[in-house]
């Protein structure tokens, strides 16, 4: 019996219990989404209707968006403009560079420059006609402007062999083309035999000018004419030289 009755007290106190859970489940309304609030702590964005609040955010994020936009299009701009900048740096560096190479052709043309021609070898020929004919090769120079001269300086000892009144006649050349600033070219050494003799021998040292010479690799070469059974250049082989300076036209 006492268990009986435990039993029934313990299940009117869950009844009594019940009922009011029940009673506020049943009262209880569901609440609208109009009515919640949305705030969004740290900023200025405070509303009651959410749809609005989330359009309003929308409105927020397209305006980011053209910000964006803007700024890629300001980043293009100024890319553009750099690229302008640069193009006139290479222009500038271009004309630049063509001044400094303009006045280095200028200081080149200014300078004087000289290169020795060196050999010791000696030359004849038995075959002699009134006309030049190539005798001999002595050296190759580098001209370096177009708009400069050549003075060619030659020294050596020459023979003719014959009857007395014969003479040979020798004359440096440049690619086979003699001194062309005076009449009948320079750069000419003359021996003769004198009377009551076989022969004729002399030292000798001349120059011939050269104006239109162009930049580039060039020979330098001896070449002769005469009436003399035999001409000889350097006989004995001694140490000879052709002096090549390149330098101002006077």
């Amino acid at each position: 019996m006492k268990a009986k009755a435990l039993l029934l007290t313990s299940l009117g106190v869950a009844a009594l219990l019940a009922v009011p859970a029940t009673a506020w489940f049943l009262a209880a309304q569901p609440r609208q989404a109009s009515n919640l609030v949305f705030a969004n702590a740290g900023s200025d964005l405070r509303s009651t209707d959410v749809e609005s609040a989330l359009k309003e955010l929308s409105l927020r994020v397209k305006q980011v968006e053209g910000g964006q936009v803007a700024l890629q299009g300001a980043a293009m701009l100024q890319q553009t403009q750099i690229g302008s900048v640069q193009a006139a740096g290479e222009e500038q560096r271009a004309a630049t560079e063509a001044r400094i190479s303009a006045l280095e052709g200028k200081m080149t043309e200014s300078v004087t420059t000289r290169k020795r021609l060196e050999y010791s070898d000696s030359a004849s020929s038995i075959s002699v006609a009134a006309n030049y004919t190539h005798l001999r090769d002595i050296g190759s120079f580098g001209k370096n402007a177009a708009t400069t001269g050549l003075l060619l300086t030659w020294s050596t000892h020459i023979d003719a062999m014959g009857e007395p009144g014969t003479f040979c006649d020798f004359q440096i050349r440049v690619d086979g083309r003699p001194d062309e600033e005076r009449e009948g070219g320079g750069g000419r050494a003359v021996v003769y035999v004198p009377p009551n003799a076989s022969g004729g021998s002399s030292p000798v040292t001349v120059s011939a000018l050269f104006g239109r010479v162009g930049p580039g690799q060039h020979t330098v070469a001896v070449w002769l004419r005469g009436t003399s059974r035999e001409c000889l250049e350097n006989y004995g082989n001694f140490p000879r030289a052709v002096i090549v300076e390149e330098g101002p036209r006077g």
